[in-house]
């Protein structure tokens, strides 16, 4: 268990959190000149994309198996309740980070497509991309708060 603790936490989460930064700088640049590394490189763009959808959503899912594999670890008693008051909360926000990358995501490729954005798409993807961003950071936070024992009962 704290092998697949470790690869959610270290290996799937830390490459997300930089990922998802990395796509909040870029929506804001939306559709200027140059959006990425000082440079049109539409490769490397779909590259930071797919690889923020990946671990956007193998983050969560394999913390989904941390957890349920073998709830025993992290329950008291049995099934009685969770040990730390951390565990779900840190599955429910961070089950919605997927889901604000994946339409970001889309409005996004939709927005490259098109010749001229306007203002108010760029903005709305910002604030879009903004929220992924604290949601990973605050499932994140919380995760590391839980595993330090701040959350136990």
């Amino acid at each position: 268990m704290l092998r697949w603790s470790f690869l959610h936490g270290i290996v799937f989460g830390l490459p997300l959190v930089v990922l998802t930064v990395l796509c909040v700088s870029y929506s804001s640049k939306l559709g200027k000149v140059r959006p990425w590394l000082r440079q049109h490189r539409p490769s490397l763009q779909r590259w930071g994309w797919a690889g923020m959808l990946f671990f956007a959503w193998l983050t969560p899912l394999s913390g989904m198996i941390v957890m349920y594999a073998r709830p025993e670890a992290w329950t008291v008693g049995g099934h009685a309740g969770w040990r730390s008051l951390g565990l779900p909360w840190m599955a429910s926000w961070g089950m919605m980070v997927p889901v604000a990358a994946t339409a970001c995501v889309y409005l996004a490729r939709r927005a490259r497509r098109r010749a001229l954005t306007p203002a108010w798409y760029r903005r709305g993807l910002w604030v879009l991309m903004m929220v992924a961003l604290g949601n990973t950071l605050l499932a994140a936070l919380l995760g590391s708060m839980t595993a330090q024992g701040v959350f136990y009962h």
